[in-house]
């Protein structure tokens, strides 16, 4: 059986119950890092679960899956993912390919940024399109479309920030980019950072207000809000710059 199991938000403490017995349980356990930051190690997850954890690279689970696949015809596989296994569709090609190899496939979800940033009172219901700001984003336009796109329906805006080979871009890196593409810095703006940590940060200001505030905790993401609702409006006021 190949299990695909969502870690949740933040470290080795966010995984469910079912999810902590199942790898418990399980033959072998493959951990992937590079869809989201997770402050759990390969190494502190051996020791968490009582077993081995090998931490696998996107072409492991991209373009060698195969491995995987044939293993868990014969075995109980575990691959480990940050936040939610689905939240994004990196595992998707993973899940089809079980499939049509015949394999029985077992889904455990998690805790999400898609939902934990209803932290900052934002309704979930008034979030608009998703978009990610890359990395190497000096020709990339796609996250502002999405904006522009958003405020015409008066919708919420999530950005989520680029991770690569474990370096993860921050809020700061993220309003520059916005600004660099035309955003006004009056823009009224709200950054997370550590959401689902002990360390979490959440503050609300203009643009021009957050830039300035370094946030220390990973993982971060930015939300331009759309039309607020007298309760989001409440909520947001909680985390101003005094």
């Amino acid at each position: 059986m190949l299990n695909i199991i969502s870690l949740g938000l933040f470290d080795k403490k966010d995984i469910s119950v079912k999810g902590l017995e199942i790898c418990k349980k399980s033959d072998k356990l493959y951990l992937e890092k590079y869809t989201n930051y997770f402050d759990s190690d390969a190494k502190e997850l051996s020791i968490f679960f009582g077993k081995e954890v090998n931490e696998v690279k996107r072409t492991d689970l991209e373009n060698n899956s195969r491995k995987i696949i044939e293993e868990a015809k014969k075995e109980d596989v575990c691959v480990l993912v940050p936040g939610d296994c689905f939240s994004a569709t990196t595992h998707i090609s993973l899940l089809i390919e079980a499939k049509k190899e015949g394999v029985k496939v077992n889904i455990i979800h998690g805790s999400s940024v898609l939902t934990a940033v209803g932290e900052t009172g934002l309704s979930l219901y008034n979030f608009g399109k998703i978009t990610t700001i890359p990395f190497n984003n000096k020709n990339i336009v796609s996250p502002i479309e999405v904006l522009k796109n958003n405020q015409k329906l008066g919708m919420h805006t999530l950005f989520l920030l680029d991770v690569r080979d474990e370096k993860y871009m921050t809020i700061n890196e993220g309003l520059k980019y916005l600004l660099d593409k035309g955003v006004s810095e009056d823009n009224f703006c709200v950054g997370c950072a550590g959401l689902g940590s002990e360390n979490k940060e959440i503050k609300s200001g203009k643009i021009k207000e957050l830039i300035k505030h370094k946030f220390n905790a990973y993982p971060q993401c930015l939300v331009i809000p759309g039309k607020l609702h007298f309760n989001e409006e409440e909520a947001l006021s909680l985390f101003n710059f005094k």
